[in-house]
């Protein structure tokens, strides 16, 4: 009350503002930073009251309280446009007789900043192809995120750390040491040198049911041994694995859709790798290839459906690579093979549209080159071409009669088509 001037009640004095500015250290205001102030407080105070009193309402209390207060000023507004938790330090500083004051910035220890070890440098952005879903599931690989299941997870029996084994593989599992036991043994007779060993190991891959805990392990396996093998030339090596994998594509209880972007990259480099023996002009490594293609085909024909379209993505690569003019013969020849165990449609719609052109590359690429397993590659691929394209040349296009009719449509391979195709009708019984 002491504070309100004579002249209007509701207004603070001057001497009042001059009063509280002494109190924190202020002195020599004048009038008009007085009045100013003045007003700015009244301010201040009024609308404190008023949301006080709505409190109060709010509350159905006969009495304003500090509760009241202190949630009005909880709720009030700074009266600056930013407010801070820690009270603002100034600094006085004399320049040309005058007393200026500024923020009292923080000291920084450049020296403590300089001996922190360097932020590590982001790595570049990179991008990876991968399959994010193969009939309908997401494959569990490092590149997709993991499928956590909370009722799966709550019902899993516990199980010991001392039985279990963490692998790092294609699809990271724990398997117990009994399993862990099974699998060792297995892999190690499918490759033993004893023939009759091996058999029965890769027999019982067609017929055991139980594979499917150890089957990440064993996809893991056929794919590092295949690696090796193409690597270091060991064609025997890559037969192990391919006999390996052909049995498993036998087994009814077990599917490998969850593996095949492993795979069948694995499988095609058989096909088309350019030396997979040491001695290609004595080893039989044709008919490695030949049974790659085979199981590429198995692998397709099985998991072929609708929403990953095998067969079309296959079919399309292959053609891509039968289309490169720089391959070796050997590459075209597992290319050719491939495209000819897809069946029937492939053959009519890629290969026997392009036999003319693929021979006529064959024989150019031979004429220049004086390696000699091109010629034996030219007679590879020849009777590959007659061999399987010969029943389909007989239900696609009965209209070629004439030895002529098939050379001027295959060029210099037409005679041998020819033949092939007319020596089973010459064995034919004749009706009666």
């Amino acid at each position: 009350s002491s504070g309100i001037n004579a002249e209007s009640d509701n207004e603070l004095s001057s001497d009042s503002i001059k009063a509280i500015a002494e109190s924190v250290g202020v002195k020599d205001l004048n009038a008009e930073c007085t009045t100013y102030l003045a007003k700015q407080a009244l301010l201040q105070a009024r609308t404190l009251l008023r949301d006080a009193l709505k409190y109060k309402l709010m509350t159905h209390s006969t009495e304003l309280t500090t509760d009241h207060m202190e949630r009005a000023n909880k709720r009030s507004v700074p009266i600056y446009a930013s407010s801070a938790q820690k009270p603002r330090r100034y600094c006085m500083a004399t320049s040309r007789g005058r007393e200026i004051y500024g923020n009292q910035d923080e000291e920084v220890d450049l020296d403590a900043i300089l001996s922190k070890p360097p932020p590590k440098v982001p790595q570049d952005v990179q991008v990876k192809v991968h399959w994010l879903t193969i009939e309908g599931s997401t494959p569990t690989i490092p590149d997709n995120p993991p499928m956590e299941d909370d009722k799966l997870v709550i019902d899993a029996p516990v199980v010991s750390m001392d039985s279990v084994e963490t692998v790092n593989s294609v699809a990271p599992h724990e398997i117990s040491r009994e399993q862990q036991l099974y699998f060792k043994e297995l892999t190690t007779k499918c490759i033993s040198t004893d023939k009759q060993v091996r058999e029965e190991a890769v027999q019982s891959l067609s017929t055991d049911p139980g594979l499917a805990a150890v089957l990440p392990r064993l996809t893991v396996f056929i794919i590092e041994g295949i690696r090796v093998g193409l690597g270091d030339c060991k064609m025997y090596y890559i037969q192990f694995m391919l006999e390996m994998l052909d049995n498993l594509l036998q087994n009814k209880a077990i599917r490998l859709e969850k593996f095949l972007h492993d795979i069948i990259p694995s499988v095609i480099s058989c096909m088309v790798c350019t030396q997979i023996c040491g001695r290609p002009l004595e080893q039989d490594h044709w008919s490695v290839r030949s049974s790659a293609a085979r199981i590429l085909s198995g692998l397709v024909k099985i998991h072929n459906l609708n929403t990953n379209q095998l067969q079309s993505r296959v079919t399309k690569m292959l053609h891509h690579a039968l289309e490169r003019h720089n391959s070796g013969l050997v590459s075209t020849f597992g290319v050719l093979a491939g495209l000819c165990e897809l069946g029937s449609l492939t053959i009519s719609t890629i290969v026997l549209p392009e036999i003319r052109n693929i021979y006529r590359r064959v024989e150019l690429k031979c004429a220049t080159s004086q390696d000699p397993i091109d010629r034996h590659a030219k007679e590879r691929i020849k009777e590959l071409l007659v061999r399987k394209c010969a029943h389909v040349v007989q239900e696609h296009l009965p209209e070629l009669l004439s030895v002529n009719d098939y050379e001027q449509k295959f060029g210099d391979i037409g005679s041998e088509m020819f033949y092939k195709v007319m020596r089973p009708a010459s064995h034919m019984p004749m009706k009666m």
